[in-house]
């Protein structure tokens, strides 16, 4: 008796690996094939044996729009959460919203299946994050040396990595592989970037528009703190628009949900489309004073509306990227191709703290 529960067992829990196995197989070959970017991120330890642990802003509750149901819902750890993806450009897929009830069938919708986790940023309103079952990358034997060395480091010229993915019809997802971003991003602090003296908002000057400036008896923050590189790392030339002012560039928010900051109005309305091209190798080099009205930031409180330099407003909950996003740069210049995609730098708060 005792040995048929023991043969039982054994075969009880082979059925459940053939089972999985199977049904990984299952989704790679019939799934729903998308490419997803990594987050730029500090690769410390980033391997256990041989595989890589990769971070996606998707894992990130806060990187998108959510549309709870119902509206008052709070997440928790260990619910199921649901992100819904839309198409970006240069091929690659990305959150278009998060939500804890999956979609109909009958929408369309292409979305990833997850669960939520306590976050590692627990000042933050939005203190959880999610995870989907894709945030280990398996690598060759000995591999994985040269993955960490062209993924970059904290400081350094990041290549993103862009994780192929399989999704089934239930949202489950199967990391299959992997490429590369054709540009690798850098973006480098100076340890001057936190010397700039808050905005006094009881002092500071509110003109017509709502917008705020630094009283005028202010020092100047220090120039430059920051300097963005961009680095062609692929075999082709690669060309960017990038008009005057360097208006091919955005400072943004890096959680797009529940953030109070936002581009002002009319920057770079009036710059022209500006072809650059940078050769196998080449670099572009920006040096990028946050003290300028092209970098300021707009924040909405109570309903008033005020513009500046990140580091005046004394908020050092909110995180920020430098983002080039081809959608908004259009598709050629005189006949001539732009590269497609998206490029984000590590992201940074009003401290000069590193993600």
């Amino acid at each position: 008796m005792r040995k048929w529960a023991i043969i039982l067992c054994v075969a009880g829990q082979l059925a459940v690996l053939a089972f999985m196995v199977f049904g990984r197989e299952w989704i790679i070959h019939t799934g729903t094939q998308v490419q997803i970017a990594t987050a730029p991120i500090d690769p410390r330890d980033p391997f256990r044996g041989d595989f890589v642990r990769l971070r996606y802003g998707l894992n990130s509750l806060g990187y998108a729009p959510a549309r709870w149901q119902p509206a008052t819902y709070e997440p928790k750890k260990g619910d199921k959460v649901f992100a819904v993806l839309e198409p970006r450009p240069g091929g690659l897929h990305d959150v278009s919203y998060f939500t804890n009830v999956a979609p109909a069938a009958d929408t369309g919708a292409l979305y990833i299946r997850g669960r939520m986790k306590p976050s590692a940023r627990w000042s933050r309103s939005t203190a959880v994050d999610a995870a989907f079952g894709i945030e280990q990358l398996f690598v060759e034997q000995g591999s994985g040396l040269d993955i960490e060395k062209r993924r970059g480091i904290r400081g350094g010229l990041q290549n993103a990595m862009h994780a192929r993915v399989s999704i089934g019809d239930t949202g489950t997802a199967v990391l299959t592989g992997f490429d590369w971003s054709a540009l690798a991003i850098g973006l480098d602090i100076s340890p001057t970037f936190a010397l700039v003296q808050a905005i006094n908002e009881s002092r500071a000057n509110v003109a017509n528009d709502g917008t705020t400036a630094a009283p005028t008896d202010d020092p100047d923050p220090p120039s430059p703190p920051l300097r963005l590189t961009v680095s062609n790392v692929s075999d082709d030339i690669l060309m960017l628009n990038n008009p005057a002012g360097n208006c091919g560039f955005r400072l943004e928010p890096a959680a797009r949900m529940d953030s109070a900051y936002f581009e002002p109005e009319n920057v770079c309305a009036d710059a022209l489309p500006r072809l650059l091209t940078l050769a196998v190798g080449d670099s572009l080099v920006i040096d990028i004073d946050l003290a300028d009205p092209r970098w300021h930031m707009s924040r909405s409180i109570d309903g008033v509306v005020k513009s500046g330099d990140v580091r005046t407003f004394d908020d050092f909950t909110e995180w920020f990227r430098l983002a080039y996003r081809s959608d908004r740069q259009g598709t050629e210049i005189e006949g001539n191709a732009l590269w497609q995609g998206d490029l984000l730098s590590q992201a940074f708060n009003a401290r000069g703290q590193r993600d």
